[in-house]
């Protein structure tokens, strides 16, 4: 039987978390799922998974992601959680931002994830049993908001690789360093730094697409713009302080109003795979906080820059 959702989080969006969209950066978003996610295994039973002295913690396997009504600077938020799914090791929780003042839903996260021993991150282990039959006894439905729209939600079978990127023609467009800052208790990458590293070099990929739609448009827009509506990222192995990365992306398809864009993180060294992303963003008016249209026209020209069948 489902239940209601508790509360896991209560804030606000900080100014200095604001983007040069105008609007809260999408990492943000995940940082305080993460935050509520914490608070969600707290109540049920796992206070200290996220302690530097813990014996275990949690991989994610997989975020999905949609982003409903953006959030500016001061404004106020709260989140509620519970679990969909508890098995053996594995857990699927599902969190829901909420604007506090309208009770409107800023965004949801389906997050999939296993309970792994902390001294490798990777080891597989049982659930406590008192954990798994308070979770089970308390599991909730997924919200109609979260279910996916413009992503899959099917297995998949992950196909980023550095060598295929470089095949396919893939545009690098970030490579840094992973830092303590961007690493959790354990030394491990944060999940939502995923998302910030490729948001940092997302214009080598998306200014000529912004540009392309913005010029083709039936109506001419204001200042021109990014945002995103949806992610799906599917994780690999997870960087740690002192790894290197990259990101090779690309356009997948583009629609009357969205573009389908792929996101690889890679180990420029070795080649391992820290995580695949597919991200359905759109060319956003910021004068008058309104999509653009894609045309005909556009959609037309678009075609160059899409390549044949790239995944996740």
């Amino acid at each position: 039987m489902s239940v209601e959702m508790i509360e896991v989080w209560r804030g606000s969006a900080r100014q200095w978390e604001v983007d040069e969209m105008g609007h809260w950066n999408t990492q943000y978003y995940v940082a305080r799922a993460n935050e509520g996610l914490a608070m969600l295994f707290g109540f049920n039973g796992l206070p200290g998974l996220f302690s530097p002295d813990a014996v275990t913690t949690i991989a994610f396997n997989e975020h999905h992601i949609r982003f409903h009504r953006e959030a500016h600077g001061g404004a106020p938020l709260h989140m509620t959680a519970g679990f969909l799914e508890v098995g053996e090791t594995m857990a699927f929780a599902v969190l829901v931002l909420h604007h506090s003042e309208s009770g409107q839903v800023a965004a949801t996260f389906r997050v999939r994830l296993t309970h792994v021993q902390a001294a490798d991150g990777a080891t597989p282990l049982a659930w406590p049993d008192a954990f798994r039959e308070k979770a089970a006894a308390s599991l909730v439905e997924t919200p109609k908001e979260a279910a996916p729209r413009g992503t899959d939600d099917d297995p998949v079978t992950v196909t980023a690789s550095r060598d295929r990127a470089i095949h396919l023609g893939l545009k690098r467009t970030a490579m840094s360093l992973i830092e303590r800052d961007s690493c959790d208790a354990f030394g491990r990458m944060v999940s939502q730094k995923f998302i910030g590293a490729v948001g940092s070099g997302v214009k080598q990929l998306t200014g000529p697409l912004r540009a392309c739609v913005a010029e083709l448009a039936e109506t001419p827009p204001g200042k021109v713009g990014g945002a995103v509506l949806e992610f799906r990222i599917v994780y690999g192995e997870t960087p740690r302080i002192g790894d290197c990365f990259e990101i090779w992306a690309g356009l997948q398809k583009a629609d009357k109003r969205t573009m389908s864009l792929i996101f690889w993180m890679v180990d420029p060294f070795t080649g391992r795979v820290y995580g695949s992303m597919q991200s359905i963003a759109i060319v956003f008016d910021l004068d008058a906080r309104a999509i653009v249209a894609i045309s005909p026209a556009a959609t037309e020209a678009l075609e160059e820059f899409v390549t044949e069948g790239l995944g996740l």
